[in-house]
C-alpha cells in the first residue's frame, strides 16, 4: 500500500503530498494578498490571513463551488495542512517567548496578575449566567444532561483571549518591544495558562463528576517551567558563551535549539496544558543576550511569518461556516455570544489597568487587545 503522502485524492487523481503543495500555495497568495489589503485599511495582516482562510473555506469558496473542498481540502490533506500550521505556531510561539524581556516588566509582575484574574474570573461568570438565560431560551444550544458543565464550557470560552493571534498583532504592530505590549502579552501568557487549567477542570468534570481533575496539569506545567527557568540556566549560560566566543551558531547547536523549543511543547502538552506553553518557556528561558536573540529571530523569521503561520491562521478559517448560522434565533444567540464576550474581558481588563495606574489610552488597549479570539473557544 502507498503511504498516505502518496495515496491519490479519490476527485483529483493528485496525491495527497501534491495536494497539500497546491494548498500551500494558494494559501500563502491568498492570505498575502488580503494581509496588504487590510493592512492598508490599518489592520494589521494577521486579520487578512485568518479572513482568506474564512474565503478559502465554506463559507464562500465552498459555497461558490460546493465540490471544492473535496478538489482542495478533503479530510487527509487538512490533516497535513493541520500538521504545518502546529508546527508553524510553536516555533511563532517560541520566537514570542524570546521577544519578551523581563525588565520591561519589572514591578508590573502584580498589575498582569490582577488583569489576568479578573479578565478571566468576570467573563467567566457571565458566560456561565449567558449559559443559564440559553436553557431557558434555546435549550437546544446546550444539549446533554449535563447543564452546569455545558455552562462551565459557556463561560470559560468567554474567558479566553487567544495568545497566538495576540502575540501576531502586537509584533506587526510592532509592540512586542514596548512596555505595553510586553504587560499586554504576559497578562495574556497567565490568562491563556488559567484557561488551559480551567478548560481542564470543566472537562474533568464533565466527565467524572470532579473538580480536581486539573491540579496534576498546572502542577507538572509549573514544574516544567522551574526547570527551564531555573534548572536549566547553566546550560542555557552555555549557549550565551558559545555565541560571544563564535560569534556564531554552528548548524548542530541551532538543531539543539529549535529540537529543545519543540520537545518542550511536547512536554507541556503531554502535561494536558498546551504544546504552545512549552515553547513559549522554552522561548522565555534563553539568555537575554541580544546579537544571540537576533541572530535565531534571523534563522526563523522568514520561514515561520511567510510560510508555516498563515498556514495556521487559514486552517482557522478554513474550519469556519458562517452558513451554519442561520435563523433570527441563531443570529439573536450570536449577537449576545458577542456582546458578553467583549464587555467580559474588555471591562474587567480595562478596571483593572486603570486601577493599576494605567493611563486611559493605554488601559483601553489593555481591554481591547485582551479580546482576541481563537480556536480553544
Amino acid at each position: 500500500m502507498a503511504p498516505l503522502a502518496m495515496a491519490p485524492t479519490p476527485v483529483t487523481g493528485l496525491s495527497i503530498l501534491s495536494t497539500v503543495l497546491v494548498d500551500v500555495a494558494l494559501i500563502i497568495v491568498v492570505t498575502k494578498l488580503l494581509g496588504r489589503l487590510v493592512r492598508g485599511l490599518g489592520q494589521p495582516p494577521v486579520i487578512g490571513e485568518i479572513i482568506g482562510g474564512i474565503l478559502l473555506g465554506p463559507s464562500l469558496l465552498g459555497w461558490m463551488w460546493p465540490g471544492s473542498q473535496a478538489v482542495l481540502f478533503a479530510p487527509p490533506v487538512l490533516e497535513q495542512l493541520n500538521l504545518l500550521s502546529q508546527l508553524g505556531l510553536i516555533l511563532f510561539m517560541f520566537l514570542i517567548g524570546m521577544e519578551l524581556n523581563p525588565e520591561h516588566l519589572r514591578g508590573r509582575i502584580p498589575l498582569a496578575t490582577r488583569v489576568s484574574l479578573v479578565g478571566v474570573l468576570l467573563p467567566l461568570a457571565l458566560g456561565i449566567l449567558l449559559a443559564q438565560g440559553f436553557e431557558i431560551w434555546a435549550p437546544e444550544l446546550l444539549p446533554g444532561q449535563n447543564h452546569l458543565a455545558g455552562s462551565l464550557f459557556m463561560g470559560t470560552a468567554m474567558a479566553i483571549t487567544a495568545f497566538p493571534v495576540l502575540a501576531r498583532i502586537l509584533r506587526d504592530r510592532q509592540l512586542l518591544k514596548q512596555p505595553l505590549g510586553q504587560l499586554v502579552i504576559t497578562c495574556a501568557a497567565v490568562d491563556d495558562l488559567l484557561a488551559w487549567v480551567l478548560l481542564a477542570t470543566v472537562v474533568s468534570f464533565s466527565r467524572s463528576g470532579s473538580l480536581t481533575g486539573a491540579l496534576p496539569s498546572l502542577a507538572f506545567t509549573s514544574l516544567w517551567a522551574a526547570v527551564l527557568l531555573l534548572g536549566l540556566r547553566p546550560l542555557m549560560g552555555w549557549l550565551e558563551r558559545h555565541y560571544r566566543r563564535e560569534r556564531q551558531l554552528a548548524p548542530l547547536v541551532l538543531a539543539l535549539v529549535f529540537a529543545g523549543a519543540i520537545l518542550s511543547a511536547v512536554i507541556t502538552e503531554q502535561t494536558g496544558v498546551h504544546y504552545i506553553f512549552g515553547a513559549f518557556l522554552f522561548g522565555l528561558a534563553l539568555p537575554r543576550y541580544g546579537p544571540l536573540l537576533r541572530r535565531l529571530q534571523l534563522h526563523l523569521e522568514e520561514i515561520v511569518l511567510t510560510l508555516l503561520l498563515p498556514i495556521f491562521f487559514a486552517v482557522s478559517g478554513l474550519r469556519t461556516s458562517v452558513g451554519a448560522i442561520h435563523g433570527l434565533n441563531l443570529w439573536l444567540a450570536l449577537g449576545a455570544v458577542l456582546t458578553v464576550a467583549i464587555a467580559g474581558k474588555f471591562g474587567g481588563t480595562w478596571a483593572m489597568g486603570r486601577i493599576g495606574g494605567l493611563p486611559p489610552r493605554e488601559a483601553e488597549a489593555l481591554g481591547w487587545l485582551m479580546n482576541t479570539r481563537g480556536l480553544t473557544e
